[in-house]
């Protein structure tokens, strides 16, 4: 199960995430990562394709529990800065623990500053914020479809 949403240059992605090292871990996976027209398309969201995380990730949340063996322990937690092609170290917080959907929510309702965190201040005024806002019901339904979905 996957869901997009694009905002011109920029790609809100939740899908169902399995991570088989060590425990098993599944959950939800929200990434931001850029997205940019497609030559030959016109203008508009069908014209944009979204980048790689390789090419083009800005930011993950993983909204993970250990299934295998069957604990439910929470592993929630955020790549906040992506670089050299790599999502680099887990990092986790205490508000993800307690409430992951929600922070995670809270985090996308101040993506200006999320970007300037992640190091992607090119993004900062180019999207419609107030299409983010709106969206955000969506995006939150998505990701608690996604963190009860299982293998």
């Amino acid at each position: 199960m996957r869901y997009a949403y694009l905002f011109g240059p920029v790609a809100i992605t939740v899908e169902a995430c399995t991570c088989p090292e060590g425990d098993l871990e599944a959950g939800a996976r929200l990434e931001i990562r850029r997205a940019r027209p497609r030559p030959g398309n016109r203008d508009g969201n069908e014209g944009f394709e979204v980048l790689s995380v390789g090419e083009g990730g800005i930011w993950r949340a993983d909204l993970l529990v250990v299934v295998d063996p069957p604990t439910g322990e929470p592993r929630h937690h955020h790549h906040p800065r992506f670089e050299s092609g790599d999502v680099g170290d887990r990092v986790f917080d205490p508000g993800l623990t307690a409430d992951p959907s929600g922070w995670t929510v809270a985090k996308l309702a101040d993506l200006r500053s999320l970007f300037i965190e992640c190091g992607a201040d090119d993004l900062v005024n180019a999207i419609d914020y107030d299409e983010v806002t709106r969206a955000l019901p969506a995006i939150r339904a998505a990701i608690d479809a996604c963190a009860v979905a299982r293998p």
